[in-house]
């Protein structure tokens, strides 16, 4: 029993000197949280101008390589043509000075105008392209293209610009873009 009560002593001793330290003073106070600051919230990205970026063509690129055979039948695409210029200029009429006109309104902004009609006419489920020679091509199958002249410059207007134009240049089988 005596050895016991000296097993209960010697840990009555180990306990009361290990926690000694912890009686006397007051508790550990937590760390602050840190104060975070809000995210601003960003501004909306605004949608872009109407008719200001070409959808893709549906249809795959033509590879007509020399074989193309380009004449000036009558046009089948006509009235697809003629609406996406009247597109363009209902609906971006940013473009346009409607109070210079010289068979149609002035063009402001010939690339935005050309991107516009290909735009609507891509829109429409035709296939318009941009040429080099400042001409769109038009299709609605890799069989043909049309091309076209929608912007016309005027060097003797003062002053000099470019006015909307429906000038049909022919098509060519099969399609060249």
């Amino acid at each position: 029993m005596i050895r016991s009560r000296s097993i209960a002593g010697f840990a009555l001793v180990l306990c009361s000197l290990s926690f000694g330290d912890c009686g006397g003073s007051s508790p550990a106070q937590p760390a602050p949280l840190p104060t975070v600051a809000p995210t601003p919230t960003p501004a909306p990205t605004p949608p872009p101008l109407p008719l200001s970026v070409i959808p893709p063509c549906p249809l795959p690129p033509s590879k007509p390589g020399a074989s193309a055979d380009c004449q000036k039948p009558k046009s089948q695409l006509i009235d697809a043509v003629y609406a996406a210029v009247d597109r363009a200029q209902n609906e971006r009429p940013d473009l346009f000075d409607f109070n210079n006109v010289n068979g149609g309104p002035r063009i402001l902004d010939v690339k935005a105008y050309m991107t516009a009609v290909v735009s609507a006419l891509n829109q429409a489920g035709l296939c318009g392209n941009l040429d080099a020679e400042g001409e769109i091509g038009v299709k609605s199958s890799n069989d043909f293209n049309e091309q076209w002249i929608i912007a016309s410059k005027v060097g003797w207007a003062n002053p000099p610009g470019n006015w909307v134009e429906h000038k049909y240049v022919g098509a060519c089988w099969p399609s060249t873009f």
